[in-house]
């Protein structure tokens, strides 16, 4: 409440925003105050914009069981022998590159049509694979790569990353926030894609890899998604964020945090991430618990839809990148390896979760 204050800049012929920073509390703001907000926020100082969804449709279907941990080790690691650090970081130099993805930019709408056609290049016209652009009343797309499930594809394991960045100055290359998240989801399906081109294991579940605009003012573009498969009574069975995946600062020791809030994070999931943790990456202890407080990446979305979500992160928030949203949030402050082990963890939650128990 008092950073939207600190921040704001007042224009007259701005519209006007219903921005939430808790559950009991919202504000109406001018769209260049959002902006400053977004800009002067952490990855912690979440706030989700409302305006469309002040009442949120939730989904009222069944729950859907998650597995108590990994079953599927044979489909799973060959699978993690196939992930290149190579193809993380083209992906992740490639969007950095853009001057900024502010999702109301021209090169917004350039970074997203660059990812689009590279997982349209990836599922080369496989008849299990279907690309969506998602298109919303800014600029910037939103986007769906789906993978139908060969048993029971109208239940649905979602993996998401947000495709935008913000700054304060001139440049936001948004390297870590979220081209690194970006990077592995696209990882993780194009060796599940690469492994169907080849005859290989086909999911049960249908598969789906999300990219989110406009996600730094206020999760706008995966609540116009997880809102619409909340009114469509889609059977999502779990979603899982990667939002900064790449950072390990001096001096830290290297985790993956995950996020333990209870109001947007299930915690039956999360349990399951945590045994998927020492199984299929090199964090043999398991991850860290951390807490990102209200509504810091696109999994809000979901939960705030009646899905099942969960959030991973590059560490506990305490030690995450202090360049976010500053055009020195580039790729060479990164660490790869790091990387690597996200793009395992989400495809390792892919396959696991694909299978009906």
């Amino acid at each position: 409440m008092l950073l939207a204050l600190f921040c704001s800049v007042y224009g007259d012929d701005d519209p006007l925003r219903l921005i939430s920073f808790n559950e009991t509390y919202s504000q109406w703001m001018r769209e260049s105050e959002v902006k400053k907000l977004s800009e002067c926020s952490l990855e912690h100082d979440g706030f989700m914009d409302i305006t469309e969804y002040p009442e949120p449709i939730k989904y009222s279907g069944p729950t859907i069981k998650i597995p108590s941990g990994p079953k599927h080790q044979t489909v799973v690691n060959p699978l993690l022998g196939k992930i290149s650090s190579s193809e993380i970081q083209n992906t992740v130099q490639m969007l950095a590159a853009y001057t900024t993805r502010y999702y109301t930019s021209t090169t917004a709408v350039q970074s997203a049509n660059a990812l689009i056609a590279r997982y349209t290049n990836h599922g080369n016209r496989h008849p299990r694979v279907e690309i969506e652009s998602f298109t919303h009343s800014w600029a910037q797309p939103s986007f769906i790569a789906r993978i139908y499930g060969s048993v029971v594809p109208e239940e649905v394991v979602i993996i998401g990353g947000h495709i935008d960045s913000t700054s304060s100055g001139a440049n936001a290359p948004g390297a870590d926030d979220d081209a690194s998240g970006t990077a592995c989801v696209l990882e993780s399906f194009r060796v599940i894609v690469d492994n169907l081109h080849t005859g290989g294991w086909a999911p049960e579940r249908t598969l789906e890899f999300h990219g989110y605009a406009a996600e730094e003012v206020g999760l706008r573009g995966s609540q116009a998604i997880a809102q619409s498969y909340a009114n469509a009574g889609y059977k999502v069975v779990g979603m899982l964020q990667l939002d900064m995946t790449g950072y390990v600062g001096s001096g830290t020791t290297p985790t993956i945090g995950v996020v333990t809030d209870s109001q947007f994070t299930n915690a039956a999931l999360t349990a399951f991430i945590r045994t998927l943790i020492p199984v299929y990456t090199t964090f043999k202890q398991g991850g860290t618990n951390t807490a990102c407080n209200y509504a810091c990446s696109d999994h809000a979305s979901w939960a705030r839809s009646g899905y099942s979500a969960a959030f991973v992160f590059e560490s506990i928030f305490s030690n995450s990148n202090p360049y976010i949203h500053t055009p020195n949030d580039v790729y060479n402050r990164l660490n790869l390896p790091h990387m690597v082990e996200f793009a395992k963890l989400a495809t390792a939650f892919a396959v696991e979760l694909s299978y009906r128990e």
